[in-house]
C-alpha cells in the first residue's frame, strides 16, 4: 500500500488568569426587526443584532452505548438548533429560548465571552432572569508541522478534478466524536448536541471570508465514545500523534455508520500531549490535524474542549482550517497537494486565524492566503465531496428477493418477541457475511425549556448469514465467505445460526419526517424507519 504525505499540524497553547463572571439580565429591545432580526441587550456595552442560524443536518444521528449495547439515534436537527441565532459582526452564537417566564441566553456572545443562565438567583425587580458572562480562556498558540516522508500519489489524483462546475457554497458535512471526559458533563444528550450546536455555528462565522465558493458546515451527528479505543496515553494524558493516526483507522472504519461525512473531529476532554526532552510530556498541545485530508482516507482532526466553556472553538476553527487545506501563513506550497498556491505572502506576524500571533480582530478571520488554499482543495476534492449526503448511506447492493428472505430470518429467529424488526443490507458487514438485525424502538423526550421531541433509536446484533443469503451483486455466502455464485458448490453446507453482538458498527434508518402538537405546545418530528 502506498504511504501518505500529508502534514500534521500541533497547535500548542498556553493560558492567563480569567477575570471573575459578569452578572447580567437581558432583555430584548426590538422581538423581531423588519429584516427579521432580535436585537437583545445584555449590558451597556454590549447588544446583539441577533438573526437565525442553522447548522445541524435535517437528519441528526447520535450513536452511543446504552445497557452495553451500541445504539444509533435518529432525530429531526431542527429540534436542536430552532433556537440557534447568531450576530456575526460580534461573532456571537446563542440559543435564545422565550417563554413567559422572561428570555433564556445561552452560547457565546464574543470571541472570549460565553454566557449561561442563572435560574437559581433571584431575579432582577423587573423580572429578568439572571445569567452570568464568563470569560472564555484565551490561549496563545504556535504549530509545529510534522510532513511524513512520502507522497501517496493516487490518493491525491483520485481527488484531483477542477473540469465541474462548482457550487456556490459547498457544505461540509461534520461528524463529532466526544469522549467520555467530554460528554460526561452533559446530563443530557440534547444539551451536547446544542453546546455543539453552538461550536460549529461559531466555526461558521469565522469562514464567513470564504468565497467561489462558500463554505458552511454542517453538523451531522455526534458519537458519544465511551471506550476511546483509539487513545494513546496513560490515565488523562492522550498523546497528539499516535492518537491522531488510530482515530483516523477509527473514523475511516466507521465512515459508513457516522453517515459518510466529509470530516471527522474528536472533540476530547483529556489532555493532549507531545513528547518533552527526557521522556516528559508537552502539555500546551492543543489539536492537531491532516492538511487538505478532506474527504479522504486521512479526514481527521482532534482536539481539546473544557466541556461546557466552548473553549476549544477556535482550535476547532483552526484544525479544520488545516484539514480543507489551509497552512499556517507564511509556508511555502504543500508539493503534493495539486496547485496548492501556498501563504508566503501572508505575513505571521499579521495575526490571522492560520498564525499563533494574536491579531485581534484578525485573529478570528482567514487570511487571503488561507483561503485560497481552502479554495484550491475544495475544487480539487470534486462533486462527491461537494454532494450532501444527508440521507446517509445509498442502497445500492440490496436486490429484490434478499431483502423478504433476511428481514423473515431476522424477526423470526433473532427477535422473536420484538417489533420493527428488519434485516439492515445496507450494513458493510454484509460483504463480510455477517447480517445486522435490528429493530426500532420509539421515544419520546422533553427540552427543559418545555420543547419536545420523539424520536427512534435502533438496536441491533450481528448474526452469521446462512449459506446462499445474498451478500452482494451476483455474491452469496458459504461458509461465512462471501463467494461468486459461479464457484459455490451444489449442495449447501449446514447453516451457522449463532447469534453475536458487536458494539463496534451502528445501523442506519433514514427519517420520514412528520411534524406533531404535543401537550406542551412543542413541535416534535417522528422519525421511521424505512421499509427495507
Amino acid at each position: 500500500s502506498s504511504i501518505r504525505n500529508i502534514v500534521v499540524a500541533v497547535f500548542l497553547v498556553s493560558a492567563e488568569g480569567l477575570p471573575q463572571p459578569r452578572l447580567v439580565y437581558p432583555r430584548l429591545l426590538e422581538e423581531r426587526s423588519p429584516d427579521g432580526r432580535i436585537v437583545m441587550h445584555l449590558h451597556d456595552d454590549l447588544t446583539l443584532n441577533l438573526r437565525k442560524a442553522t447548522v445541524a443536518a435535517r437528519e441528526f444521528r447520535v450513536l452511543e452505548q446504552e445497557d452495553g449495547h451500541q445504539v444509533t439515534h435518529f432525530f429531526n436537527g431542527e429540534d436542536f438548533d430552532r433556537h440557534l441565532h447568531e450576530d456575526e459582526k460580534q461573532l456571537a452564537s446563542v440559543h435564545v429560548v422565550q417563554n413567559e417566564g422572561g428570555v433564556e441566553v445561552e452560547g457565546v456572545v464574543g470571541p472570549y465571552q460565553r454566557i449561561q443562565p442563572m435560574p437559581e438567583m433571584e431575579r432582577s425587580d423587573q423580572g429578568l432572569i439572571p445569567h452570568m458572562i464568563y470569560e472564555i480562556e484565551k490561549k496563545e498558540m504556535f504549530d509545529i508541522e510534522v510532513e511524513p516522508s512520502l507522497i501517496d500519489a493516487q490518493w491525491v489524483n483520485e481527488r484531483s478534478t477542477g473540469t465541474q462546475n462548482i457550487p456556490n457554497v459547498v457544505h461540509i458535512e461534520l461528524f463529532i466524536v466526544t469522549d467520555l471526559p467530554h460528554y460526561n458533563i452533559f446530563s443530557l444528550m440534547a444539551n451536547l448536541v446544542r453546546y455543539l450546536c453552538v461550536h460549529v455555528n461559531s466555526v461558521n462565522l469565522r469562514y464567513a471570508d470564504a468565497s467561489n465558493p462558500k463554505v458552511k458546515f454542517l453538523l451531522t451527528g455526534v458519537e458519544k465514545d465511551e471506550h476511546s479505543t483509539y487513545k494513546v496515553g496513560e490515565g488523562n494524558y492522550m498523546e497528539s500523534s499516535p492518537t491522531l493516526d488510530k482515530f483516523r483507522a477509527y473514523a475511516d472504519e466507521k465512515r459508513t455508520d457516522f453517515g459518510s461525512p466529509d470530516l471527522v473531529y474528536l472533540m476530547t476532554g483529556y489532555t493532549v500531549y507531545s513528547p518533552g526532552p527526557n521522556k516528559t510530556k508537552d502539555t500546551n498541545t492543543l489539536g492537531i490535524g491532516f492538511v487538505a485530508g478532506l474527504c479522504s482516507a486521512y479526514f481527521v482532526a482532534l482536539g481539546e474542549d473544557v466541556a461546557g466553556t466552548y473553549s476549544g472553538t477556535h482550535t476547532l476553527t483552526h484544525e479544520t482550517g488545516h484539514v480543507l487545506g489551509a497552512s499556517h501563513d507564511e509556508s511555502d506550497p504543500k508539493p503534493w497537494i495539486p496547485g496548492d498556491p501556498g501563504s508566503r505572502a501572508c505575513l505571521w506576524k499579521t495575526g490571522h486565524l492560520m498564525s499563533y500571533v494574536d491579531g485581534g480582530p484578525l485573529h478570528h478571520r482567514f487570511s487571503s492566503c488561507s483561503l485560497r488554499q481552502i479554495r484550491n482543495v475544495l475544487i480539487m476534492v470534486g462533486v462527491t465531496c461537494w454532494t450532501v449526503t444527508k440521507q446517509g448511506r445509498s442502497h445500492s447492493g440490496t436486490y429484490a428477493g434478499m431483502e423478504v428472505k433476511a428481514n423473515e430470518y431476522c424477526q423470526k429467529a433473532v427477535f422473536p418477541k420484538r417489533k420493527n424488526v428488519t434485516a439492515d443490507l445496507t450494513s458493510p458487514k454484509t460483504k463480510e457475511c455477517r447480517l445486522k438485525c435490528q429493530y426500532l424502538v420509539p421515544r419520546y423526550r422533553c427540552f427543559n425549556n418545555g420543547y419536545c421531541y420523539s424520536y427512534h433509536s435502533v438496536f441491533y446484533v450481528l448474526v452469521g448469514a446462512l449459506d446462499y443469503m445474498s451478500c452482494g451483486l451476483n455474491e452469496i455466502c458459504i461458509r461465512g465467505v462471501c463467494t461468486p455464485k459461479q464457484h459455490a458448490p451444489t449442495e449447501a453446507p449446514e447453516p451457522s445460526t449463532q447469534v453475536t453482538e458487536n458494539p463496534d458498527s451502528q445501523s442506519m434508518t433514514s427519517p420520514a419526517a412528520s411534524t406533531n402538537e404535543c401537550r406542551c405546545d412543542c413541535i416534535s418530528t417522528l422519525l421511521g424507519l424505512r421499509v427495507l
